[in-house]
């Protein structure tokens, strides 16, 4: 074999056309719709049942009661004691999972295809028929109340937390922390979860899809068996109210006796799906913030040592969106990195280049069809469309709003929100050492 051969690359092929999965779409007895994504060769499948419960509905007094809820489900149902549930998905070979959004609840399996039929009848009485028995709603409350503790304690909870709480009116659900506070949690009995489970949770406000391979499979049998006689007392979802936001230049110090380093968290307001800038607004972030070859990094970690790395994103549920940007910085360094990262990002709005944004966009679309190969990927990107309000392939409208992208709409796209009505600036650290380097660059709130 020649040393040509073995020094000369190989020939990159241009990528083939890819868009994604296309589903076909029944509805149960019950008149709740079942998407299926046939994905041949995907034969560990997942079915996810996604159900609007926007969080506001949460009485303000029992904030929480959502996180709760769902996570006693699986603790016994009518049928099957919480150890015998358990028991019957690890002999199918299940996976299950839950998560609560602030517009969705989202409940599901992962199981071989084998084991399907059994599997979807286990999610379904987890879903249809929970027990909330009195020790285990207990229990889950005492352990809730623990982790907060915890959380309180982790720096980065801390910074996202006094983020929501400033930047969010504080009429909004979403000022306050999701899974709810000490004095909300606390009250919580077996018999609140289960007055919010029946008006909150029924076959009228639920999706079920499935993704994997169905050869062979019966899917829509099989799920209309599980779940075709569902009722419920619960009525239609209310519509998530417009966010109101707090904005303008602010700096919140989060004191944190004993922190070696400084957790900061910059951000606004920004963009939903709602918006057709939506995936141009995804090209700009990717220049300045979203990848370890961004603006900022390029600064704050490769020429200065600042940080190990920072990344914004814009983040969206089903109304109203937040730019941030976040990472940790040395101590002594704190008000350094807080003026060149403002600075950074403010000089974005001056314009992005033909180049950064072409390599964002490649980036973006090329690997799309890896980010989606897997079946429990296909199923929560759906899920989380549904809980957003969008179109199911809203995927494609994304990668399409990308490729459109130019060096013009990026910066627009930008422009339209970062840094135009204020930056919210969150620090939590030692705060006696950080004090006086934050002088100058505004108006300090300070927390303990």
């Amino acid at each position: 074999m020649s040393s040509q051969a073995l020094t000369t690359p190989p020939v990159v092929a241009p990528p083939r056309p890819w868009s994604f999965p296309a589903s076909t779409t029944t509805t149960t007895r019950a008149g709740t719709p079942v998407h299926v994504f046939d994905r041949p060769g995907q034969y560990v499948a997942t079915v996810r049942v996604t159900i609007a419960l926007p969080l506001f509905a949460e009485p303000r007094e029992l904030e929480g009661v959502a996180t709760i809820m769902s996570r006693t489900l699986d603790e016994g149902t009518e049928f099957h004691s919480a150890n015998d549930f358990a028991a019957a998905l690890e002999r199918h070979g299940a996976a299950y999972g839950v998560d609560v959004s602030s517009d969705a609840l989202h409940v599901e399996i992962s199981v071989p295809t084998s084991q399907l039929a059994p599997a979807v009848k286990l999610l379904a009485e987890a879903v249809t028929r929970p027990a909330f028995n009195p020790a285990d709603v207990g229990r889950h409350v005492t352990i809730r109340l623990g982790e907060i503790n915890q959380e309180r304690a982790n720096a980065g909870y801390r910074a996202r937390e006094a983020f929501a709480a400033h930047l969010f009116d504080p009429s909004m659900r979403r000022s306050r922390p999701t899974a709810g506070r000490p004095d909300t949690v606390r009250p919580l009995t077996n018999v609140e979860v289960a007055k919010f489970y029946r008006d909150n949770v029924g076959p009228a406000r639920a999706q079920i899809l499935f993704a994997g391979d169905a050869t062979g499979v019966d899917v829509a049998g099989i799920v209309d068996d599980a779940f075709g006689d569902w009722t419920s007392e619960a009525g239609p979802a209310l519509e998530t109210p417009e966010p109101l936001y707090v904005v303008g230049d602010r700096i919140v110090l989060v004191d944190r006796p004993g922190s070696v380093q400084s957790q900061l968290l910059i951000g606004c307001p920004g963009p939903d799906r709602r918006e057709d800038i939506w995936g141009a607004a995804a090209v700009a972030n990717h220049v300045v913030g979203g990848t370890i070859t961004s603006r900022v990094d390029t600064v704050l970690r490769e020429e200065k040592g600042y940080t190990y790395g920072t990344r914004s994103s814009f983040t969206a549920p089903r109304k109203g969106g937040t730019f941030s940007l976040g990472g940790s910085v040395r101590t002594e360094v704190t008000g350094a990195a807080i003026t060149d990262a403002l600075r950074i990002l403010r000089e974005a709005r001056d314009g992005l280049t033909d180049k950064e944004v072409g390599e964002s966009k490649d980036n973006l679309i090329r690997t799309a069809p890896l980010r989606y190969e897997q079946a429990d990927s296909i199923a929560q990107q759906v899920g989380s469309n549904i809980a957003a309000g969008v179109p199911l392939d809203f995927a494609d409208t994304y990668l399409a709003q990308i490729a459109a992208t130019t060096a013009e709409s990026a910066t627009e796209a930008y422009r339209r929100y970062v840094g135009t009505n204020g930056l919210l600036v969150v620090v939590v650290g030692e705060a006696k050492d950080v004090r006086d380097q934050l002088t100058g660059l505004g108006d300090v709130t300070e927390l303990s």
